[in-house]
C-alpha cells in the first residue's frame, strides 16, 4: 500500500520532541531540588508534561502519514496510549528524584522503553486497520532497541544537566534536548517503517478521531501543555 509523509508535520513532530526534551530537563531540576513533601507534586507535574509531549510527538507523526485512505483513530485506545506515556514518565522522574544508581537506572530504562513501545504500537493499533497491520521483525526490534537506548539516555541527560543557569549550560541543555528529540523521533519513524499495510486496507469506520482539524487541535493543546509547564518550571 502506497504511503508517504507530510514533511511539514514531520518537522513539527521533531520540534515537539525537542521542546519536550528541554521541558524534561527543567522538570528534573525541580524534582531534584524540591523538599521531600513537594517531590510528589513535581513528579506528577513532570510526568504529565513530559508524557504529554512524547505522546503529542507520536500522534503528530501518526497524523503525518498518508496512506491514500483517511487515517483515523479509535478514541479510547488513543487516550490509553497517552496514559501509558504519562505513567512511564512518572516512573522516570521517580527514579531520578534523588539521583541515579546503576540498578535502578537499568530497571527504569527497561520499564520506560516498554512503556514507549506500548504507547507507540498501541497508538498504531488505534487506527484499527482492516486487515490488521503487520510488522517487519528487524525494524520492529530495532525500534524497541532505540526506545531502550533513548530511555536510558534521557534519564542520564535529565539528571546530569539539571541545575546550571549559565548560558553555556543552557545551550548544552538545548543540545541535549535535540539529542533526545533525535532518539525519540528515530524510534517513532523506525516503528512506522516497520509497519506493512495490506493493499486495500482501511481504518475502521467506527473510529471517533476522524477529522484532521480535531487531530491537529489535540496536538496543539498537548504542545501548549508542555510549553506552559516549561514556563511554570522556569518561574518557580
Amino acid at each position: 500500500m502506497e504511503q508517504h509523509y507530510d514533511m511539514v508535520m514531520v518537522a513539527y513532530s521533531f520540534v515537539i520532541a525537542t521542546l519536550t526534551g528541554y521541558c524534561g530537563i527543567e522538570m528534573t531540576a525541580r524534582v531534584r531540588a524540591a523538599v521531600p513533601e513537594e517531590k510528589t507534586r513535581w513528579i506528577v507535574a513532570g510526568a504529565f508534561a513530559f508524557g504529554t509531549g512524547v505522546w503529542a510527538m507520536h500522534f503528530m507523526g501518526m497524523a503525518a502519514l498518508t496512506l491514500g485512505v483517511p487515517v483515523t483513530f479509535d478514541l479510547p485506545i488513543t487516550v490509553a496510549s497517552w496514559l501509558v506515556a504519562v505513567v512511564v514518565s512518572a516512573i522516570g522522574f521517580y527514579v531520578i528524584r534523588d539521583g541515579v544508581r546503576l540498578l535502578t537506572w537499568l530497571i527504569a530504562s527497561v520499564l520506560m522503553a516498554t512503556g514507549v513501545c506500548l504507547m507507540h504500537y498501541g497508538g498504531m493499533y488505534a487506527m484499527r486497520m482492516l486487515p490488521g497491520i503487520e510488522y517487519r521483525p528487524l525494524l520492529f526490534w530495532a525500534s524497541a532497541a532505540i526506545a531502550l537506548g533513548a530511555s536510558g539516555a534521557a534519564l542520564l541527560i535529565m539528571t546530569w544537566l539539571r541545575t546550571s543557569r549559565h548560558w553555556t549550560h543552557v545551550a548544552l541543555r538545548l543540545g541535549a534536548a535535540l539529542v533526545m528529540a533525535v532518539a525519540v523521533t528515530g524510534m517513532h519513524y523506525t516503528g512506522m517503517a516497520a509497519a506493512m499495510f495490506a493493499p486495500g486496507s482501511y481504518c475502521s469506520p467506527g473510529n471517533q478521531l476522524s477529522d484532521a482539524w480535531t487531530i491537529l487541535g489535540l496536538v496543539m493543546v498537548a504542545t501548549a501543555v508542555v510549553s506552559l509547564s516549561q514556563w511554570w518550571a522556569l518561574l518557580k
